[in-house]
C-alpha cells in the first residue's frame, strides 16, 4: 500500500517551502538591494531595512522572554470572551482615529463615491469611467447603499459614512483573523503577539479611510478560511467558501487567489491514491456543484451591476486583465501605471482585439529582453511589491481636500498619518518594523517543522499566489492589503514555533542532570 499520508504531507511540505523560499528572496531584495532599488520606490522610513531587522528581532527576543507572562493569564479568561471585549473597544479607537484623518481621495477612488453618491441621491451616473473600467461597477453600487442612509439621515457630509465603514471593515477581518489564529494555534504568546502585530498594522492603516476595493474586499478571504478552517460538513462548507469568494472577487479579483490555492490543496488530497472509484468521484463531483452554485450569485451579482452602469455586461471598451499584463510587463515603469499603455489599449475598437494586441506586447516585453533583464524586472518588481510595510497607503491616492478638525487630537494625528505630517516618518519606520518581523515569523513557519502542514500550505500558497500575481501584473503595495490577514496568520504560527522548539529540548538526564 502506497504511503498516502505521506505523499499528502510531502506535496503540502513543498508547497509551503515554495513559498518560504519565495519570500525569503523577497527579504533578502528588502535587506541588501534597498540602496540600489530604492530609486524604484521609496518611502520616508527612518532607517533602512538593514537597521530596523535587528530592531525586530530584538522586539521578538524580548516578546520572547515576556512569553511567560501571556501564560499567567487567569485560565477562565477565555480567547472568545477577550476578542469579545477587545474588538469592541478597537473598534472605538478607529472610528475616532477616522473622524480625525479621513480625506476626499482622487485617481479611480472619486470615480467611485462620487456615482456611489448620484446613485443614493436618485440621479443616473456617468457610465464612461465603467465603460473602461467595469471592474468597479459592483463597488459602486455597494457603496450607493450606505450613501443612500446617510441621505435619507440628513447628514450633512454623507461620505463620511464610506471612512467610518471601512474602519469596520478592518475591525472585522482582524476579528476574523484572530478567529483562524485561534483555530490554529493553542499558544497565548501567539495569539496575543499576533493580535498586538495586526491592531499596529492593519486595524489603523490609512487605506481603511479609502471607501475602495482595498478595505472593502479584505474581509472575503479570511471569511473563506474561517469557513474552512471550520467544523462544517463539505458541501455546505464549499458552498459557503464559493459564495463568499466569488461575492469578494466581483470587487477585488484577487481574491479568487485563495480559491485557486483550495482547489489546488483539496485537490491533491481528494486524487491521491491512484484509482478513482465510484464514491470518491461522487464525493468530488458533489463538492465541484457546491462551488459551482455557490459561484453563481458572484458572477450574475458582476454582470447584472456592470450592466447597470455601462448598458452591457461585457463593455466593449474595457481594459480587461490583459491590459494589466501588459502593463506589468512595463519596462520603463517596471510594472506601474503607464498612460501610454492605456492610449495603447484604447486604440482597438474591439475587447477581442485588444486582447489580442495587449497579450502579443506582453510577450514581446518579456522576450525582449534578455534572462538577466528580466531577473533585474522581476526582482524590482518584487521590491516595488513587498518593500513597504505601510502598503503604500500614504502614498496610493491623491489627496483632494482634507476637511481639518482642529482639536489637538486630530491635529496629532494628522501630523502622524498624513504624508506631509511632521510625525509620518516615525510611523512609516514603526510598520515597517512591523512588516519586517511579520515578515521574519511567517519565513519562520513556512520553512520549519510544522504540525498543520495543510493549513499551512494553503496559507503559503495562496500569498505565494500574491506574489506571482504581482510580478506578472501591475504592481502596488497597497494590492497586498487584502491578503495582510493571511500574513499575519503565519507570523502567529511562526510565533508559535518558537515555543514549541522551546518544547523539543531534551529533558534533562535522571543521573547527570544534563541535556
Amino acid at each position: 500500500m502506497p504511503d498516502l499520508a505521506g505523499s499528502k504531507a510531502r506535496f503540502e511540505r513543498m508547497l509551503a517551502v515554495l513559498a518560504g523560499l519565495f519570500f525569503l528572496t523577497v527579504l533578502c531584495l528588502m535587506l541588501f538591494a534597498q540602496n540600489s532599488l530604492s530609486a524604484y520606490y521609496s518611502q520616508p522610513a527612518l532607517l533602512p531595512n538593514l537597521l530596523l531587522l535587528p530592531a525586530a528581532l530584538a522586539l521578538l527576543a524580548t516578546a520572547a522572554l515576556l512569553r511567560g507572562l501571556a501564560a499567567r493569564l487567569p485560565r477562565h479568561i477565555r480567547w472568545g470572551a477577550l476578542l469579545a471585549l477587545y474588538f469592541p473597544l478597537l473598534l472605538a479607537l478607529q472610528l475616532l482615529f477616522t473622524r480625525s484623518v479621513w480625506y476626499y481621495p482622487g485617481f479611480d477612488v472619486i470615480n467611485v463615491y462620487q456615482d456611489a453618491q448620484r446613485i443614493a441621491e436618485g440621479s443616473r451616473a456617468a457610465t464612461t469611467y465603467y465603460n473602461l473600467c467595469p471592474n468597479n461597477a459592483p463597488i459602486t453600487l455597494l457603496l450607493s447603499v450606505p450613501l443612500w442612509v446617510a441621505v435619507r439621515l440628513g447628514l450633512a457630509v454623507p461620505y463620511v459614512v464610506l471612512p467610518y465603514l471601512g474602519a469596520v471593515m478592518a475591525n472585522v477581518a482582524l476579528l476574523l483573523t484572530m478567529v483562524c489564529i485561534g483555530r490554529l494555534t493553542q499558544s497565548r504568546f501567539a495569539r496575543l503577539g499576533s493580535l498586538l502585530l495586526g491592531t499596529a498594522w492593519i486595524a489603523f492603516s490609512m487605506l481603511t479611510t479609502v471607501p475602495y476595493t482595498d478595505i472593502f474586499a479584505i474581509v472575503f478571504p479570511v471569511l473563506a478560511l474561517m469557513l474552512y478552517l471550520g467544523k462544517l460538513r463539505p458541501l455546505p462548507k464549499w458552498f459557503l467558501i464559493s459564495l463568499t469568494l466569488f461575492f469578494g472577487a466581483s470587487i477585488k479579483p484577487t481574491v479568487l487567489i485563495l480559491l485557486i490555492a483550495l482547489v489546488v490543496v483539496e485537490g491533491r488530497r481528494a486524487l491521491a491514491g491512484g484509482r478513482l472509484t465510484a464514491r470518491k468521484t461522487a464525493r468530488i463531483g458533489a463538492v465541484l456543484l457546491a462551488l459551482a452554485i455557490g459561484a453563481a450569485p458572484g458572477l450574475v451579482w458582476q454582470n447584472v451591476s456592470t450592466a447597470y452602469m455601462t448598458g452591457t455586461a461585457r463593455p466593449e471598451g474595457q481594459l480587461s486583465e490583459t491590459h494589466y499584463l501588459m502593463l506589468g510587463m512595463n519596462g520603463d515603469t517596471f510594472g506601474g501605471h503607464s498612460p501610454d499603455d492605456v492610449t495603447f489599449s484604447t486604440s482597438f475598437a474591439t475587447l477581442s482585439q485588444r486582447r489580442q494586441a495587449n497579450l502579443l506586447r506582453a510577450w514581446e516585453r518579456l522576450t525582449g529582453r534578455t534572462f538577466a533583464a528580466n531577473v533585474a524586472f522581476f526582482a524590482t518588481k518584487a521590491y516595488k511589491a513587498f518593500s513597504d510595510g505601510t502598503f503604500a497607503a500614504d502614498q496610493s491616492f491623491l489627496v483632494l481636500d482634507v476637511p481639518a478638525r482642529q482639536d489637538g487630537l486630530s491635529v496629532f494625528l494628522r501630523s502622524v498619518f498624513h504624508r506631509k505630517g511632521s510625525l509620518h516618518p516615525l510611523l512609516v519606520t514603526l510598520q515597517q518594523g512591523v512588516w519586517l518581523t511579520v515578515l521574519v515569523m511567517g519565513i519562520f513557519a513556512l520553512l520549519g517543522r510544522n504540525r498543520r502542514p495543510r493549513a499551512t500550505a494553503v496559507l503559503g500558497l495562496t500569498v505565494l499566489g500574491v506574489g506571482l500575481y504581482l510580478l506578472l501584473f501591475e504592481v502596488w503595495p497597497r494590492y497586498m492589503y487584502v491578503y495582510a490577514p493571511f500574513f499575519l496568520i503565519l507570523a502567529a504560527l511562526g510565533l508559535e514555533r518558537l515555543r514549541f522548539v522551546r518544547r523539543l529540548r531534551p529533558a534533562a538526564s535522571p543521573r547527570t542532570g544534563t541535556n
